[in-house]
């Protein structure tokens, strides 16, 4: 997966964000949290040969054990990457979470950990399906909107090896990117 300035500058910032001193934190941030997420999903296969894009559905979890450490775990799903085909993707993801408040309403976190996906086709005409493990890193933002409720800003990359029954001789990696929106609540 190649890096470059689109995501190693969000990844800088947070990371200098999460450094600089300051004293706020949230207590309500402590527990557990529940809620979904909408996406814009980017599929490529290392191979150079299949890159698109897709809408996506999720939901994430977790639970905050103090202010600056978490557990979460999401799954999502997307649509169709391609008229033809109807290939799609769904996974899930558990990783371990370092947020930093910077104020009682924002908190920034990154988050690394194992993705497991299955890509897959619904068409008749094929009914391929690749199964992988993976590695996940992220970056968001969650903005508090009331006691209970925040808002998500996430970018997120993941890259699996996936294997299929059919094809023994497949080898392309599949790197994921996504971007997107949630809405979590906190109990």
């Amino acid at each position: 997966m190649k890096f470059n300035t689109l995501l190693t500058m969000p990844l800088l910032t947070a990371a200098i964000l999460l450094i600089a001193p300051t004293s706020a934190f949230a207590a309500k941030d402590l527990g557990f949290y529940l809620g979904g997420q909408a996406n814009n999903t980017s599929i490529e296969d290392n191979i150079g040969t299949f890159d698109e894009s897709a809408i996506g559905l999720g939901v994430y979890g977790g639970y905050n054990f103090n202010d600056s450490f978490g557990l979460e775990a999401s799954i999502f799903a997307t649509d169709s990457f391609v008229d033809e085909g109807d290939f799609r993707m769904a996974a899930l993801s558990i990783s371990p979470v370092v947020r930093h408040a910077f104020t009682d309403s924002v908190t920034v976190y990154l988050k690394a950990g194992l993705v497991i996906n299955n890509t897959y086709s619904d068409d008749d005409d094929n009914d391929e399906s690749y199964k992988g493990t993976g590695w996940l890193f992220g970056a968001g933002v969650d903005v508090t909107l009331t006691e209970s409720l925040a808002l998500r800003l996430f970018y997120e990359i993941n890259e699996t090896e996936p294997e299929s029954g059919e094809l023994d001789m497949y080898y392309a990696d599949i790197s994921l990117v996504q971007y997107g929106v949630g809405l979590h609540y906190r109990f």
